[in-house]
């Protein structure tokens, strides 16, 4: 195996002790209750608004009223799409891999021989460097997410090169 990213068409098998299987998914704080609440908030708010501009004969403003609403029911279906994705890293001594899903479920595989990598977080994510190219992995992480999966990748790192 070379010191480089290899993509591949299914995920290898795992050969040896596993220092390090984990999951990544991005996080949504508004679970799909709290979001029709909020929506239905919004609404019954946009109706009260509405009714008092009809009342004034003033119809445009009626339009715009259930316009925002169709605009942010959007923005929280695109949301929750994208909340689909995930990340799957499992390191053994013989081979990193990173499985990738797409929110529509299509996979992608990555894999590397751990000897030459070495994980370093960036604004962006955690990068997988080896042989002059990085994998970034945890884009959609917070900040003190990056910074935790950053330090559990090296320790898997580490010990999976000592054989520890």
């Amino acid at each position: 195996m070379t010191p480089r990213w290899e993509r591949t068409q299914s995920p290898p098998p795992l050969e040896g002790k596993v220092y390090l299987d984990t999951v990544l998914r991005p996080h949504r704080s508004l679970s799909l209750k709290a979001f029709r609440l909020m929506l239905s908030a919004v609404i019954v708010v946009n109706m009260a608004i509405a009714a008092v501009f009809l009342s004034r004969g003033a119809f445009p403003v009626a339009g715009f009223a259930g316009l925002d609403v169709f605009a942010l029911w959007l923005a929280f279906r695109v949301n929750y799409r994208a909340a689909k994705a995930e990340e799957h890293i499992v390191l053994t001594p013989l081979q990193m891999h990173v499985e990738r899903t797409s929110p529509s479920g299509a996979s992608s595989y990555y894999v590397l021989n751990p000897v030459w990598a070495k994980a370093r977080e960036e604004s962006v994510g955690v990068s997988i460097w080896s042989g002059g190219e990085a994998l970034r992995v945890g884009a959609f992480l917070s900040p003190d997410e990056r910074s935790e999966l950053a330090r559990r990748i090296d320790l898997a790192l580490y010990l999976a090169k000592r054989g520890g």
